[in-house]
């Protein structure tokens, strides 16, 4: 009844006393197979989320370029859609504005909520600046390159909220 193991599609084993199961979904595009649309992780749109002269895509289909990261996202999430259809019926209206958020992610798990504003990475270094993991109440900062690349809250989303501010949307700068 527990977990020992993960098995690969090669048929290999790997060891694991804990294994964290992340779903996520893909835009359902096929009818537009054929329309002349370029079609990848979604409808791809240049920053504006204009896919064609003409034709714009918001939420979940949507894969824009963010000018201020420099690439291509795709955000899953009530609040992207809200915000990018804002921003489309500004450019329809005539405007010339990219759309670039900082990303969002949240979710709650049983008696958890998790909160992250930018893209968390690996290779980040993180600092618990208010909370403590111990407690299961944190909030943290992701720093690339000197630079805060996103926050992570446990079950502090106001404090998350608070240090949104701090984070940078903008390509890296390399030394």
């Amino acid at each position: 009844g527990r977990v020992t193991g993960v098995r690969l599609a090669t048929g290999e084993t790997l060891p694991a006393d804990v294994v964290v199961v992340a779903v996520g979904s893909r835009p359902a595009t096929g009818w537009l197979e054929g329309s002349g649309l370029a079609l990848g992780d979604g409808v791809e749109c240049d920053s504006r989320c204009r896919a064609a002269e003409g034709v714009y895509a918001v939420g979940d289909v949507a894969s824009f370029h963010h000018e201020g990261l420099g690439r291509r996202l795709r955000l899953e999430n009530r609040t992207n859609a809200t915000e990018q259809a804002q921003t489309v019926a500004a450019n329809v209206l005539g405007a010339d504005r990219p759309y670039t958020p900082i990303p969002y992610f949240w979710t709650d798990q049983y008696d958890v909520k998790i909160q992250a504003h930018g893209l968390p990475s690996p290779a980040a270094e993180v600092t618990v600046t208010e909370g403590d993991p111990e407690q299961h109440r944190f909030a943290a900062l992701y720093r690339e390159g000197g630079q805060v690349t996103a926050v992570l809250g446990w079950n502090m989303p106001k404090q998350a909220r608070l240090l949104r501010q701090q984070v940078l949307v903008q390509p890296l700068t390399t030394a």
